[in-house]
C-alpha cells in the first residue's frame, strides 16, 4: 500500500525529533562541556585506572579548617602530615602549633592533641604520623630525635629512637609508615638511610647511603608500604622512586629530574588508593602524579598557585576509604580534598 502524504509527513517529524535528540545528547556527554570545574588532567598518558577502565580524574572539593578572622585553635596553620583512619577521620600534624589536630569525614573539627612530653621533652616539629592495626599513632618527633607512640585516644604510650646503640639513632626522623605485621619503618632524611623495627623499638635491620647509585639516597623524603609489604622510598634529591622488599632487598625504580610525565622535581610523599595505584606530591613541580605500582604513568592535577586547586610545594598527601584525596600544602598553610572522577 503506497504511504500516505500524512503518513509521510509524521514519519518526517518523527525522524527530525530523534535527529535533534541525538545531538542534544552527544553535546551533554562531551566532557569538554562539562559543568563542573576539573582540577585534574584525564590520563595525558592514554593509560587508564586499572579497575575503573575509565580515565581518572580529580576536582577540587573544599579545603579543611581554613584560616578566617578571627584566628583560633581548631584551624589548620602550618599542616606537614595527614593521615585518614578507618572512619575517614583527618589526622593533620600542625607543626606550627605542635599538635595532631583531629576533623571528622566531614572536615568538622573533633579534638587536638598537644603538650605531649616524654622525659622533659615535648612533641616538636611533628612532621608525620601513621596508625597501626590497634588504632594507635607512631609519630616523628623531628627536633627531638625520636618516635613518639600515642594510643587512639592521644594518650602518649611510648618514645623511641634515642638509643644507646648508635646504629638505631636518628638524625633526621622524617616519616613513619608501618607494615601488615606491625613493623616500624623511619626514613632518615639525613642519615640518608630506612630503617626497619618493632613495634617496641627494637631495630631489625636498616638500608641505604648517601650516593645516586641503586639503593643509595639523597634524602629520602618519604617511606610507604604497599599490600605486600614493599617497601617505597621517594627519593627527594635523585628524582626517583626506590622500590625495596621489607628487608630492604632492592627491586626496581622508576623517574629522573623533569616536568613531564613520570618526571620529577623533588618527590616528596606516597600514597595508595584502594586499587593500589600510587600518588605522589610532585613538589616543585606542584602537582600530584599518579602511577600504578610498577612505575607505569596514568595521571596527574594540581598546578603552582594559591587557589583551589592549586598548590605551592605540596607537601604530604592520604586517601580515604571513598577514594577523596587530602594534600597538605604547608607553603599555603591549607589543606585541600580533591574528589575522584572517571570519564
Amino acid at each position: 500500500m503506497k504511504p500516505t502524504r500524512n503518513t509521510m509527513h509524521i514519519l518526517g517529524m518523527f525522524s527530525f525529533k530523534v535527529f535533534i535528540i541525538f545531538i542534544i545528547l552527544s553535546f551533554i556527554s562531551n566532557p569538554a562541556f562539562s559543568p563542573m570545574k576539573s582540577y585534574g588532567t584525564s590520563d595525558t598518558s592514554g593509560n587508564y585506572n586499572s579497575l575503573s577502565n575509565k580515565k581518572l580524574s580529580f576536582i577540587y572539593d573544599k579545603t579543611i579548617a581554613s584560616q578566617t578572622d578571627p584566628l583560633n585553635s581548631t584551624q589548620i596553620f602550618e599542616p606537614e602530615g595527614v593521615i585518614t583512619d578507618s572512619q575517614d577521620n583527618i589526622y593533620v600534624n600542625d607543626i606550627q602549633t605542635n599538635e595532631i589536630k583531629k576533623y571528622d569525614r566531614n572536615g568538622n573539627f573533633v579534638t587536638s592533641w598537644g603538650n605531649l612530653v616524654k622525659d622533659g621533652l615535648s612533641l616538636s616539629h611533628p612532621h608525620s604520623s601513621e596508625i597501626d592495626g590497634q588504632g594507635n599513632f607512631y609519630i616523628t618527633d623531628q627536633n627531638n630525635r625520636r618516635i613518639m607512640v600515642l594510643s587512639s585516644n592521644g594518650t602518649l604510650i611510648n618514645t623511641w629512637g634515642n638509643d644507646p646503640n648508635k646504629v638505631a639513632q636518628f638524625m633526621h626522623p622524617h616519616v613513619v609508615a608501618i607494615d601488615s605485621e606491625g613493623n616500624v619503618y623511619v626514613s632518615d632524611r639525613d642519615l640518608d638511610d630506612i630503617k626497619k623495627f618493632s613495634s617496641n623499638g627494637t631495630l631489625i635491620t636498616f638500608w641505604g647511603e648517601s650516593g645516586n647509585a641503586t639503593g643509595q639516597f639523597e634524602m629520602p623524603w618519604d617511606v610507604a608500604v604497599d599490600n605486600l609489604d614493599n617497601v617505597y622510598v621517594p627519593d627527594y634529591g635523585n628524582n626517583r622512586i626506590q622500590v625495596f622488599s621489607n628487608n630492604g632487598t632492592y627491586l626496581k625504580q622508576w623517574g629522573s629530574e623533569g616536568a613531564g610525565a613520570g618526571e620529577f622535581n623533588h618527590p616528596a610523599i606516597i600514597a595508595f588508593d584502594k586499587s593500589q595505584n600510587l600518588y605522589v606530591t610532585d613538589s616543585d613541580n606542584h602537582r600530584i602524579q599518579i602511577f600504578l605500582k610498577n612505575g607505569t604513568y596514568l595521571s596527574e592535577f594540581g598546578s603552582e598557585g594559591k587557589g583551589e586547586g592549586e598548590f605551592v610545594k605540596p607537601e604530604s598527601i592520604t586517601i580515604d576509604s571513598a577514594g577523596r584525596v587530602y594534600v597538605a600544602d604547608t607553603t599555603n598553610n591549607n589543606l585541600q580534598r580533591f574528589v575522584p572522577i572517571y570519564r
